[in-house]
């Protein structure tokens, strides 16, 4: 029944597949009229992007065109910011040298006063050095005379003789006095005429390095003076020029703007006439377009109702032949139902006999299991009754171990005993005479205790080896005893277990030949319904075949004949619109032509127009360039002129302020110098030591007078 049943469901499948499928292909044929239809009216709409993009290329074109002209002016304010730095370069440089040449005259002042200061400092400390000296003279030639009156006064000697020397010593020292006088007054007019010639030297070395610092300065001021003039005035005419050049700049470049200006305006002008070939096609096209496509609509709509009743009747057909399957369906599973139930009454009477022969098998296993129960009941029992026979052992044992020890305490404490008797003996306080006999008499004694200990010893071993035997007797005894039990009880189990084994193999035999006759007999019966079962759903079966068996070709025919008449709807319904779509397509082809041309000859005169642009912009951009080089490279030259040579002339005054610096001011060091050594303490220092030795001479030539 499931393969008929399958084989109605394949061909209503194939029907309904088929019906479900004119749906689409009608669909895809709508879809192929309103392509036609689109395709046209997509022609028409895509000529409005053409233009848009044809003339947007070109107004993309004209806008990105390049019109800006470089701007020289840039360049001019440049050239006076460098010109201006010359100029702001040269007044730091003239700076710079004004200040290294009056920094000359500046620094020889200050040096040749401070010169001066110390001259007169050192000078006059001389001239007081001096004057302390004429005290110290005046001071120690009073002192010697009063010296040399008191050494008189004490000389032994006539008056005459006395005054004599006194006049001589006065005269001495008054001489002295003098001529030391008359030395240091003329160290001090040495020291007045070298501070003076000193003062002579400073102010000619001064005068003659601020007059070479004046002189530089005034150099200086005419290199730079008018240069920097002429940098201010060149400044202001690169700034005029710059300015003039910026307005050609700007004039040329909204030349530039203007004409390409006119060419997007062209351009704006070609697509108004553009537009106005493609907008009739709207009016003239969709009418025919519309009419055509509404025709194969509706000849397309007529075909799907047509085959669509037709697709309806064959699958009635096809559903009253699945409900005559369901009747048989039921019928069948009436009768597998009925020959089930049989096959089940006769499988549950097996059962039921099956149970009746486990009954008796199950008595006699639990006998079997009972017997086996008693058996390990035996033999526990058995184990207790062997196990205390073994149980008085341990106290033999024990009571052997315990007799073993007193006799070994025994021994020892006769041992100790002995030992101690011995030791008790003072052989070692006897007299001589007497050691022999007393070792002799120890000797007996330790003999007679080996002898007592060695009795001793055979006797316990003969009873330790009479309590051996005893209990070596009692423990093959027992041994003995419970071997025999054991050997009975085994013998009695195994005897058992044969018997009881045999009897329950016996009852499961018997069991399972009844088992085996019960089983066939249900086999044989089940066997027997089933044929009957299967006959009677067969015959239902061929009753259904009959129906379904010409489906096979009936169905096929039928769907192959609504499928030609479904194609050549469809093809007649799109060769329909096809016409029409020719026919607008003419037309859609000639607007179109028209277009190319129009578009054509506005692309031509755009890129003219173009090139005239690009030629006007190169042209002019060179002129800027040239004219902006040809003013540059003359202002650039007179600044460069202008520059250097005052430049010149203020690193030769910078140059010379440093390098007569040295010789100008090596006077002055020669002055500081001397002065640092020592010219005016030198001459004091002489005269001091003049000084000293005269007066130190002076002493002994009057201790000689007034002796």
């Amino acid at each position: 029944m499931n393969e008929l049943r399958a084989t109605v469901a394949k061909h209503k499948s194939a029907v309904e597949g088929f019906g479900s499928g004119i749906t689409p292909r009608l669909a895809t044929a709508k879809g192929e009229v309103e392509t036609l239809a689109q395709g046209v009216v997509e022609q028409v709409a895509a000529l409005r992007p053409s233009i848009s993009a044809s003339l947007g290329a070109l107004l993309t074109q004209v806008t990105a065109t390049n019109v800006t002209l470089a701007d020289p002016s840039p360049r001019f304010d440049a050239l006076a910011s460098e010109v201006e730095g010359h100029q702001q370069s040269l007044t730091a440089s003239s700076t710079t040298a004004r200040t290294k040449a009056e920094s000359l005259g500046q620094e020889a002042t200050a040096k040749s006063q401070g010169l001066e200061a110390q001259a007169k400092s050192s000078a006059e400390s001389s001239q007081g050095q001096l004057t302390a000296l004429q005290q110290q003279v005046a001071q120690k030639c009073d002192a010697d005379k009063k010296s040399f009156d008191a050494k008189l006064a004490k000389r032994k000697g006539s008056k005459q003789e006395t005054e004599a020397r006194r006049a001589q010593g006065y005269a001495l020292i008054d001489q002295t006095r003098s001529q030391l006088t008359q030395d240091l007054t003329g160290v001090g007019s040495t020291l007045t005429a070298a501070l003076a010639a000193v003062l002579v030297r400073l102010t000619t070395s001064r005068d003659a390095a601020t007059g070479r610092s004046t002189q530089l300065t005034s150099t200086l001021d005419g290199a730079v003076k008018n240069p920097v003039s002429a940098l201010k005035t060149l400044h202001q005419e690169i700034v005029s020029a710059g300015t003039t050049a910026k307005d050609t700049h700007q004039q040329q470049q909204s030349a530039l703007e203007g004409q390409r200006k006119t060419l997007v305006d062209q351009l704006m002008a070609a697509a108004a006439a553009s537009a106005a070939i493609v907008d009739p096609l709207d009016t003239q096209v969709a009418p025919s377009l519309t009419a055509g496509k509404a025709q194969a609509d509706g000849a397309l709509d007529t075909l799907g109702k047509t085959i669509g009743g037709q697709v309806a009747s064959v699958t009635a057909q096809l559903t009253a032949v699945e409900k005559l399957i369901d009747q048989v369906q039921k019928q069948v599973e009436t009768a597998i139902t009925t020959v089930s139930g049989t096959i089940d009454g006769v499988v549950q009477g097996a059962l039921t006999a099956v149970e009746t022969l486990k009954a008796p098998l199950k008595a006699t296993l639990e006998a079997a299991f009972t017997t086996l129960d008693t058996l390990v009941a035996t033999i526990s029992a058995l184990k207790q009754q062997v196990m205390a026979l073994f149980e008085a052992l341990p106290q033999m044992l024990e009571q052997l171990q315990t007799l073993f020890q007193q006799i070994v305490g025994s021994l020892e404490s006769l041992l100790e005993r002995a030992m101690g008797l011995l030791d008790a003996i003072p052989a070692a306080d006897l007299p001589k005479p007497l050691v022999s006999p007393a070792v002799q008499g120890i000797s007996q004694v330790v003999g007679q205790i080996t002898t007592q200990l060695g009795t001793l010893s055979s006797q316990v071993g003969t009873q330790l080896q009479a309590v051996q035997k005893t209990i070596v007797s009692q423990v093959e005894t027992v041994q003995t005893q419970a071997q025999t039990q054991i050997d009975t009880a085994t013998t009695q189990a195994v005897t058992q277990m044969g018997t009881l084994t045999q009897s329950v193999l016996q009852g499961i035999e018997q069991a399972t030949a009844q088992v085996g006759q019960i089983v066939a007999a249900a086999v044989t019966q089940i066997g027997t319904v089933k044929d009957q079962g299967v006959q009677q759903i067969e015959a239902m079966k061929q009753q259904v075949a009959a129906r379904v068996t010409p489906l096979d070709t009936q169905v096929p025919q039928r769907l192959e004949a609504l499928d030609a008449q479904v194609g050549s709807g469809i093809d007649a319904a799109v060769q329909a619109m096809q016409t029409a779509r020719d026919s607008a397509e003419g037309q859609v082809t000639s607007a179109k032509g028209r277009l190319d041309s129009q578009l054509g000859g506005t692309k031509t005169s755009v890129a003219a127009g173009l090139a005239s642009l690009e030629q006007a912009r190169a042209s002019a951009d060179t002129s800027l360039a040239s004219q902006a080089d040809s003013a540059l490279a003359a202002f650039k030259q007179r600044a460069e002129g202008l520059k250097t040579g005052a430049q010149t002339q203020v690193d030769s005054v910078s140059t010379q302020a440093t390098g007569q610096k040295p010789q100008l001011l090596s006077p002055l060091d020669a002055i500081g110098t001397q002065l640092q050594g020592g010219a005016f303490a030198k001459p004091v220092t002489a005269a001091n030591g003049r000084v000293t030795s005269a007066l130190n001479a002076l002493g002994p030539k009057l201790d000689a007078l007034a002796s």
